[in-house]
């Protein structure tokens, strides 16, 4: 089953479960139950992811389908340019409300890129020590939301390679069992339409956010304790 947000000529918006690959790689062989597949299957026709979400992240992912509409090319160039909004449950007290991270990444061939994030904290936690932030990336830069974080001191809880092990250890012991990430708002203008879309936390980690003490009265847009998706339509079920 996949959630379809928003359908329109040439692209699709979907949500996409924890712990599942956008699309096949080598690692993961070749019968690996896969989004890409899913939303083939949905539409009916060829479709190309317009970005990736790391495996254990959930949310939002676009994807141009092959069809008369906006090219591929266009998708591109419009999210880059777009709002995109991660939320990430961090370890640790964030003391600050709001700041501009900007800390350049080496690639995968050590070739240093400039790379900036904005960073807002949502929601603090005393006990477990964790807060809930927002994470709007301006570049595009391999784990640049995990990496901008960590920088800060606050991991992305369940991140075993830029996070702490021994505190993911004891968050699974809690119930997260995944990497803390989700694409939750995505702001963009699409073949001269305005497309603003939010997906509220997805089901686990909602349920885990909702037995937390936060310091901050809980937002019931972005954390829902009962509601489902929120999508400017509504949601189309596979």
């Amino acid at each position: 089953m996949v959630t379809v947000l928003r359908r329109g000529p040439g692209y699709v918006v979907v949500v996409k479960p924890p712990g599942m690959l956008v699309h096949r790689s080598g690692f993961a062989g070749p019968d690996r139950d896969v989004l890409l597949q899913r939303v083939r299957k949905r539409v009916g026709r060829h479709v190309s992811p317009i970005h990736r979400l790391d495996r254990q992240a959930s949310g939002i992912v676009v994807f141009s389908v092959d069809e008369p509409g906006v090219s591929a090319g266009e998708l591109q160039r419009t999210l880059e340019a777009g709002d995109k909004r991660y939320l990430a449950l961090v370890r640790g007290v964030v003391r600050v409300e709001h700041t501009l991270i900007n800390r350049a990444m080496r690639d995968e061939r050590g070739v240093e890129q400039e790379a900036s994030s904005e960073l807002w904290c949502r929601r603090r936690c005393a006990e477990p020590r964790c807060s809930l932030v927002e994470v709007r990336p301006f570049t595009g830069r391999y784990h640049q939301v995990r990496r901008h974080v960590r920088d800060l001191g606050h991991p992305v809880l369940g991140d075993n390679e830029h996070g702490d092990y021994r505190v993911n250890r004891e968050w699974a012991a809690l119930g997260l069992r995944r990497l803390a990430l989700h694409a939750w708002h995505l702001d963009v203008e699409i073949g001269g339409e305005r497309l603003r879309i939010e997906c509220p936390l997805y089901p686990d980690l909602r349920d885990l956010v909702a037995t937390l003490r936060w310091q901050e009265p809980p937002d019931e847009v972005m954390l829902p304790s009962t509601a489902p998706l929120i999508p400017p339509r509504a949601p189309e079920d596979a």
